[in-house]
């Protein structure tokens, strides 16, 4: 019996062998396409609060499903908006859009990260955790709870606006970041870690129309009276890039392999590039040093928020990517933000895909990859733009660019073969020691002459029909970045 066994491996492998040698795979397109789903305020998910279980379940399932469907391969989902926690967390209270009540544990108990990122991992799509650090409360609909930072410690906190903030100048407030993104980076197979641009908060005006001071000046005498030598702007920028350092180191101390992604406001300081002139001065007004993190390699992405049309004649669409690019010192993914919810108001569905066809003609720069905010406007289909992207931006399915700073294994080619007379396709390696190796298979179908993926399974999936006209299939692991090996094949 061992010998019948050992024979019929070596036949397996030769018609492996020369299933590779008869055809020549191209490698798959590389494009990430993203999407945040914001929970604050129930703008996506949930639509509402007091919702059941069951009922939350079902729209979570369903938008994640519909982002497959519109060509997504990458999911940015809101979990701390306010020192808050859509998972279950012994850190801070559980997030009152959920029920209505912070601190009130979903009945039956479930965890909606843990739900989103297994429902995104099985279609094929990366699931990144999005953190707001520094707001602790957003307007004052809900009272916060026991258990949550403004009961805790309101000596952290201070009014600003509608929202509350916590102050990023104690060195208590940025070890609470710190710590809620390393318990969920340790405890959840989320893909990334990712912040959006809310820092020091956004100036608000006075009746006198000037910007009302953020309540900080007792924090900052005291460091003054530390010996601190910065004054107030760099200071506060200061904060920041300690929260932003930390985590990204800790992130890689605990899996090297997730990634760090920031979504700036889209420019770095008014005026740069030259002519684009004044407004908003995020390094100065919000302590966001994003040229900085970019250039000391501190982030794995950059998605500054470039919401502007492209043909704006200073803030540009094209204009802000360009110097973005030219700016990206350490190789780091640059994938910027689209205001796609903008659809139907100052631009049609054309500008997006104008938007995407600007980043793929740099695409000799860098792999292209963008995020829609939000995602809404693709769900709903506003002014088409779902239709429109799908049919003529996203007909061709893609996998991430890779991160080889992160991750670089040379992975094996897969066994390919046919299964229940030739309806189903199985693979897996023939060495199963490679399996911790490898997170993704990314499935190609050679259909009317011309290779096209058809399929990104997650590392725990091993089959799948066969492709509907495919005269063959072609299968390659991918790891923990996005590094593929070579294509395991096998011929109608």
């Amino acid at each position: 019996m061992p010998e019948i066994m050992r024979v019929l491996s070596c036949f397996i492998l030769m018609q492996f062998d020369a299933a590779s040698a008869q055809f020549s795979v191209p490698p798959p397109t590389r494009e990430l396409r993203g999407s945040w789903i914001a929970t604050v305020h129930n703008i996506n998910w949930p639509s509402r609060t007091g919702l059941t279980v069951v009922q939350q379940q079902e729209e979570l399932r369903r938008m994640i499903q519909s982002a497959h469907d519109h060509g997504l391969n990458c999911l940015i989902f809101q979990v701390r908006s306010a020192c808050d926690a859509l998972y279950e967390s012994k850190i801070e209270p559980w997030s009152c859009y959920l029920s209505g009540l912070m601190g009130l544990a979903p009945s039956p108990k479930w965890d909606p990260l843990e739900f989103a990122i297994k429902e995104a991992h099985q279609h094929g799509m990366e699931l990144h955790a999005w953190f707001n650090p520094f707001r602790a409360q957003a307007g004052n609909r809900f009272a916060p709870s026991a258990n949550h930072v403004r009961r805790e410690h309101p000596e952290w906190t201070v009014k600003y606006g509608a929202d509350w903030w916590v102050n990023p100048g104690l060195p208590e407030v940025r070890q609470r970041v710190l710590d809620v993104i390393m318990d969920v980076t340790r405890r959840y197979d989320v893909d990334g870690i990712h912040m959006d641009d809310y820092f020091y908060p956004y100036p608000v005006n006075g009746r006198d129309g000037k910007a009302v001071p953020f309540d900080d000046a007792g924090t900052y005498a005291r460091y003054k009276s530390g010996g601190g030598m910065l004054e107030l702007t760099a200071w506060r920028r200061q904060n920041v890039d300690q929260v932003v350092r930390g985590a990204y180191e800790g992130i890689k101390a605990i899996k090297r392999s997730v990634k760090f992604g920031i979504s700036p406001f889209g420019l770095w300081r008014p005026n740069y590039p030259a002519g684009t002139g004044g407004g908003l001065d995020p390094y100065e007004h919000l302590g966001a040093d994003s040229r900085g993190w970019l250039q000391k390699g501190w982030i794995d992405y950059l998605t500054p928020q470039l919401y502007w049309t492209i043909d704006r004649p200073k803030l540009g669409f094209a204009t802000y990517f360009d110097w973005w690019l030219g700016e990206n010192t350490q190789g780091r993914h640059i994938w910027p933000g689209m205001n796609t919810s903008k659809v139907g108001d100052d631009r049609r569905a054309g500008e997006i895909l104008a938007q995407i066809s600007v980043l793929r003609t740099r695409q000799v720069q860098m792999p292209p990859g963008h995020f829609h905010w939000n995602f809404g406007a693709l769900d709903k289909d506003l002014g088409k733009v779902g239709t429109l992207t799908l049919e003529r931006a996203y007909n061709l399915h893609t996998i991430l660019p890779a991160s080889p700073w992160l991750s670089n294994v040379t992975l094996p080619a897969p066994l390919v073969e046919k299964i229940a007379g030739g309806k189903r396709v199985r693979w897996n390696f023939t060495d199963l020691r490679w399996d911790s190796s490898g997170r993704w298979w990314v499935v190609q179908a050679l259909i009317e002459g011309k290779w096209q993926t058809v399929e990104i399974a997650f590392h725990d999936r091993h089959e799948m029909d066969w492709p509907e006209k495919a005269a063959a299939v072609a299968v390659r692991a991918a790891g923990r970045a996005w590094e593929i090996g070579p294509a395991g094949i096998v011929v109608r």
